[in-house]
């Protein structure tokens, strides 16, 4: 499983508008796995990081998917 957020996430890190483009689902769905995954490398770490923050400039609009 960590592979596969390394594979699909990883490509996001390089710029911030790609976490916005993602839809409420996919959003939640990832951060579902960041909050259960156990032994991140400090990828993975990153990425969940950006995740997290995507999910609280959503809840800033009142947006709160995650």
């Amino acid at each position: 499983m960590k592979y596969w957020l390394l594979i699909f996430v990883l490509p996001l890190l390089a710029c911030s508008a790609g976490l916005s483009g993602l839809s409420d689902k996919e959003l939640r769905r990832r951060h579902y796995e960041c909050e259960h995954s156990v032994s991140l490398s400090a990828a993975e770490i990153q990425v969940c990081n950006n995740i997290k923050r995507e999910c609280e400039r959503r809840a800033a609009e009142g947006n709160f998917v995650c």
